[in-house]
């Protein structure tokens, strides 16, 4: 029973320390601990030991906690020969394959990780139907697997399914709220059904919270898997990004208020796709809304609000806005130097860029002279991420007729990118 408190991330890469994390196991519950009921196959059921599934199974997860991997291996293994005898469509069988997924992918074992995962996979799927949104998740979590280990074309289909999921849970969202409002209307007009509205009210309440907080849920799934695929070349992978952007989007602005600080992530996460694909009129009101909604709920000095202030004053200067754009990043700035906060080293840079757009290059030198010192100060001296912003430095050294200073810059940046 991994959980994310419990798993030994000290040990593991970022990378896969967020796939573990992402693959968080069924929650093992009072009603899994013992054996389930099950109207057929009652034979194949009396031989199956719930209690002895479930001891070997706690005793993988300690083992693994305790980084001793071979005895959690051996005892996931016995859990899942144990779980075997239940009926195929057991979910405790997903969750022993699971299990030895997540240990595999621990140990730098990602074949052998894919083969459990994708058999987990199957027996959710199986349990539970192709539309459950259990399974939809799971199956988000695969992709973001194959993704991460250059399994491309198996994460495509998923995504795919994924985002036909997302589309189809906003339309029906939408569908049935259509309804209920339409029998409301209905109602007025027929008063002698008054006993047959008290009840649709009823139904209508507990349906639409029902769906409200599973469209939460899958706006977050859907942005994950969006942010997944979003950097990857081709028109087909940034169709689907979009796709992904534009249902989690829905969904929220369905669920949330208006002011809410989640929907502000769905409107960034749509307005960066577009911005980076040049769509700067379709990105400019998501990315001002965005950092409105940050600006009104986080407030201005919280980093999410900066970074909007930095996304919407870019679709600023890309819309010939610079004189807007510039007062937005020296309204950042004014407030950061007065409460003596660190500077966003990309906020900083960027800055810099537009002050050299117009001109202002004796000014932007000193920008990035401090998003430099900030950048080395994080990462090191030798980052990749430095490389980038010593060019952009170098050009601005360039035009303030620095040319030795620019070389110098110009030659690290060279040996950082090898």
């Amino acid at each position: 029973m991994l959980t994310p408190q419990n798993r030994p991330k000290a040990m593991l890469s970022a990378a896969t320390a967020a796939l573990l994390l992402s693959f968080g196991p069924i929650n093992l519950g009072p009603a899994l601990a013992e054996p389930q009921t099950f109207t057929a196959d009652q034979a194949t059921e009396a031989v199956f030991d719930g209690a002895k599934w479930a001891k070997l199974t706690k005793a993988g997860s300690n083992a693994f906690i305790n980084s001793n991997f071979a005895a959690a291996e051996r005892n996931f293994k016995e859990a899942l020969e144990e779980v075997k005898l239940a009926p195929a469509n057991d979910l405790r069988i997903a969750e022993s394959l699971n299990n030895l997924g997540v240990l595999y992918v621990a140990r730098a074992q990602a074949p052998k990780a894919e083969s459990y995962f994708e058999k987990a996979a199957r027996v959710r799927e199986a349990a539970l139907g192709s539309g459950d949104k259990d399974v939809i998740a799971g199956q988000s979590k695969l992709a973001q697997f194959y993704l991460t280990y250059g399994k491309r074309d198996k994460a495509m289909l998923l995504i795919i399914k994924i985002a036909d999921y997302g589309d189809s849970e906003a339309r029906h969202l939408n569908e049935v709220a259509t309804s209920f409002k339409k029998l409301s209307a209905y109602y007025q007009t027929h008063r002698k059904l008054e006993e047959a509205e008290i009840g649709v009210k009823q139904a209508e309440e507990k349906t639409l919270s029902e769906m409200k907080a599973q469209a939460v849920e899958t706006a977050v799934m859907l942005d994950a898997v969006g942010n997944a695929v979003k950097d990857i070349s081709g028109e087909k992978t940034a169709a689907l990004a979009e796709r992904l952007f534009k249902s989690a989007l829905a969904l929220r602005q369905k669920t949330l208020s208006s002011e809410h600080a989640a929907l502000a992530s769905s409107l960034e996460n749509l307005g960066r796709l577009y911005l980076n694909q040049g769509r700067t009129a379709q990105a400019e009101p998501l990315l001002k809304r965005a950092y409105e909604i940050s600006l009104a709920t986080l407030g201005e000095g919280r980093r999410e609000t900066q970074m909007r202030l930095d996304y919407y004053a870019q679709v600023c200067t890309a819309l010939n806005r610079a004189g807007e754009a510039e007062a937005l990043y020296r309204k950042v700035l004014d407030s950061q130097e007065k409460g003596a906060k660190k500077n966003s080293p990309d906020l900083l840079a960027n800055f810099a860029a537009l002050l050299v757009k117009q001109g202002k290059c004796a000014e932007a030198v000193r920008y990035y002279a401090r998003a430099l010192k900030i950048q080395e100060s994080l990462n090191g001296p030798q980052h990749v991420s430095l490389a980038t912003l010593l060019e952009g430095y170098a050009y601005a050294l360039n035009k303030c007729n620095r040319g030795a200073e620019a070389q110098k810059c110009l030659a690290r940046a060279k040996s950082i990118r090898g």
